[in-house]
């Protein structure tokens, strides 16, 4: 079996193979070079009796990892896998995508298990040699926000793994000796602040769930606030905007949705937001809205220069006009920011 399953529904299949007594070996992409299909340190949890949760391909070498984990069970020992683009899959094991990737497969045991599923923040690290297929040198670390390290790692990796602390995705850094590093930000899920309790918020919540975001509903009209309308959301709160912000914060980890047309509720949540380091501000309606918007803080005397940018109209241009449709825009335009992508199609009609 096999399937995409998130990060940690893989280690939860995991543990429940142990529970069970099974072997459970684990293949992790440490470094990709060009494209993939699937992202860096993306995993396979496997055992015997051909099973296996996950993917490091788009389906093209995955029975050739997991005969090599078979081999790893039995031997004890991590291997390193290199892949590359082939021409003819049928006679060749490779990648379809024009890229290459580097695949480390080793032992999962309970030991290891424990330091993967250790509670935010902290940086997961995998040390390995890719240059070494038989013998990697594999080395898991773990590196937290005060410097400190399980087992001690020189300063420079240290560092690194700080840096990328402050960000959502994983690294990957290769070394003058040739050792590499991947670097995996463990950080609580980022919150969808969604100002507005109208018809696009409900499946709006349910999108960014599925994609693992703390939800969060809040109106200033209390009968638009109540967890009744809005039954998938962690939290609803019925307040004004400078208060909701006051309560939870805003972060650099906290994305911003204004669905409420209301100038009052809209210039009370941009002045809440001012000074506050938010990736992220969409707020619904048309083009005219912007210079609406400028034209009533300029009369006020507030800088718009004191918030992110705003979003409006919010999300892609997809031509939805339902909820569920709008609610899809908005959240694809906050999944391109996170990934710094334009958001636009992949298909171009060019060769």
């Amino acid at each position: 079996m096999a399937d995409c399953t998130s990060k940690h529904d893989l280690l939860a299949q995991a543990e429940l193979w142990l529970d069970e007594g099974l072997p459970v070996t684990m293949a992790t992409i440490v470094r990709i070079f060009g494209s993939s299909s699937q992202p860096l340190a993306a995993r396979m949890i496997m055992t015997e009796g051909n099973r296996f949760v996950g993917a490091v391909s788009g389906g093209c070498v995955e029975t050739d990892v997991y005969e090599t984990a078979m081999i790893v069970q039995r031997s004890g020992r991590p291997l390193m896998l290199h892949y590359k683009h082939v021409e003819n899959p049928l006679i060749e094991i490779g990648l379809n995508c024009e890229g290459k990737i580097d695949v480390v497969v080793e032992p999962l045991d309970r030991s290891l298990l424990g330091q993967l599923t250790l509670p935010a923040p902290h940086v997961n690290v995998t040390l390995c040699s890719p240059d070494q297929p038989a013998a990697p040198d594999l080395l898991h670390a773990q590196v937290f926000p005060d410097g400190n390290t399980i087992p001690a790692q020189p300063d420079t990796i240290v560092q690194d793994a700080l840096r990328v602390l402050k960000q959502d995705y994983p690294v990957t850094v290769t070394y003058p000796d040739g050792r590499v590093a991947l670097f995996e930000p463990v950080v609580p899920p980022p919150t969808l602040l969604i100002f507005g309790g109208d018809q696009a918020a409900v499946p709006l919540v349910r999108f960014a769930k599925i994609l693992g975001f703390r939800t969060i509903v809040s109106d200033a009209r209390p009968a638009f606030a109540t967890p009744e309308k809005h039954p998938d959301a962690d939290q609803v709160i019925a307040a004004w905007p400078q208060d909701v912000i006051a309560q939870i914060g805003a972060d650099e980890r906290t994305y911003i949705v204004s669905l409420n047309h209301e100038p009052r509720f809209e210039d009370a949540l941009i002045r809440a937001l001012a000074g506050k380091p938010v990736p992220y501000i969409g707020a619904i309606g048309k083009r005219i809205r912007r210079v609406e918007r400028s034209e009533r803080m300029a009369s006020v005397g507030f800088d718009l220069g004191q918030v992110a940018e705003i979003h409006t109209p919010i999300g892609l241009d997809i031509g939805g006009k339902s909820p569920e449709e709008i609610a899809l825009s908005i959240i694809a335009e906050i999944v391109a920011v996170r990934n710094r992508r334009p958001g636009g199609m992949l298909y171009t009609g060019d060769i």
